[in-house]
């Protein structure tokens, strides 16, 4: 039976164990010195930052890492049987958890524990910002109140500020995720070759231009909530708002293994390649899918097909890696890719789209990966190859 294992626990490689040892001394450090919860909270961070010499600020993500382990007890199991992720990893799950309702946290707990249990091996840590925006996916789906609406800077929604300094002006505000990306978009249009956004931003206020914005809002057949690249998934609220003003629906279904005949993916293979991807797809990056190209895993020139199972988001940083040839990549059915870099060691990254959610996964997903193994050794040996 292959053993399913984290990339950077990988057992063949030395290294893992300095990072499970490393982790180990750091989650059994901090229990030990914040072992009362009750404890003054100020009191208790001078305290520690007498004691430990760390910053005021990783001392808060320490006690909110140990609030993690003693709120979530099925977290806990899974961390301190892999001790695999790290102080500011579990912060910034409990940061995302407490925009919750106490009553929801044993829901949570068990669906992050899932998320942080290997299913296969050579899987890639999901980011704490792409598990934190899951939690919050979780939380909207769960709570028809909940918003996820952040307070401005002077303790309300929607502020704006200007700042004016030697002849300058500063501006800065906080607006709802769908308006800002909206107004990105439409400055996005109006700038001119070797514009910026601010010169821009002056042209639309002037008025002197005209802007079609069209934006793309996956919307799940039954229940759940909507997702928007780049701004995230929506409360309840705004998913039925913005639903009754879709003026093209599309079924992502019947685009899903649909081959098409030229190199450039059609508009509607395009939406389904980012909304199961989520972000572009190199291990690490985070890149909003749709500030990403279209990738070809097999490239088109060499008999690779215009299909989902074929395509990839990458930021144009990591197609030129892919591109020149200083990554491999291959990808499975269920679009999970495996990476092989300079070090010879596969990397397998999984999508986080609201369209990989649905994805299944168990015995069907260990053939496919074997399959893909296969693939790689073949990667293998020509990358042997070129290095004799």
């Amino acid at each position: 039976m292959e053993m399913s294992y984290f990339s950077h626990q990988d057992p063949n490689n030395p290294e893992s164990h300095i990072n499970f040892t490393m982790a180990q001394m750091e989650i059994q450090r901090w229990t030990l010195l914040i072992s009362n919860p009750e404890a003054d909270a100020s009191t208790l961070v001078m305290e520690l930052k007498t004691v430990t010499g760390e910053s005021k600020h990783f001392i808060n993500q320490a006690i909110n890492a140990m609030w993690a382990l003693m709120k979530l007890p099925i977290l806990r199991v899974v961390v301190e049987t892999h001790f695999h992720v790290r102080i500011p990893y579990l912060a910034r799950i409990m940061q995302a958890v407490k925009q919750a309702k106490p009553e929801l946290w044993d829901e949570l707990d068990h669906r992050i524990a899932e998320k942080l249990t290997p299913r296969i091996a050579g899987q890639a840590l999901m980011e704490a910002s792409a598990l934190a925006g899951l939690i919050t996916r979780w939380i909207k789906e769960l709570d028809p109140t909940f918003t996820g609406k952040k307070r401005g800077p002077k303790g309300s929604d929607g502020t704006l500020t200007f700042r004016h300094v030697d002849g300058r002006t500063y501006i800065s505000g906080n607006i709802d995720g769908v308006t800002g990306k909206l107004f990105q978009k439409a400055l996005e249009k109006v700038k001119q070759k070797g514009e910026d956004l601010a010169r821009a931003l002056v042209t639309f206020l002037a008025g002197r231009t005209k802007v079609k914005i069209v934006s793309a809002v996956y919307t799940p057949l039954v229940g759940g909530v909507s997702w928007i690249p780049g701004v995230g998934f929506l409360s309840q609220e705004e998913s039925r708002k913005l639903g009754k003003t879709a003026s093209k629906v599309i079924d992502l279904d019947t685009i899903a293994t649909r081959v098409e005949n030229g190199y450039t993916p059609s508009p509607e293979l395009r939406l389904y390649v980012m909304g199961r991807d989520g972000t572009c797809r190199h291990p690490g990056c985070t890149v909003s899918a749709d500030n990403c190209q279209i990738d070809h895993v097999i490239p088109f020139g060499e008999g690779g097909l215009t299909v989902a199972w074929n395509l990839q988001c990458l930021c144009a940083h990591h197609h030129n890696m892919k591109t020149d040839g200083r990554i491999q990549a291959a990808i499975d059915s269920m679009g999970r890719v495996a990476w092989i870099g300079p070090c010879n060691r596969t990397v397998v990254t999984e999508p986080v789209g609201p369209l990989a959610q649905e994805m299944p996964t168990g015995q069907w997903g260990q053939t496919l990966e074997a399959r893909m193994e296969k693939t790689f050794e073949k990667l293998r040996s020509s990358l042997e190859v070129l290095d004799d």
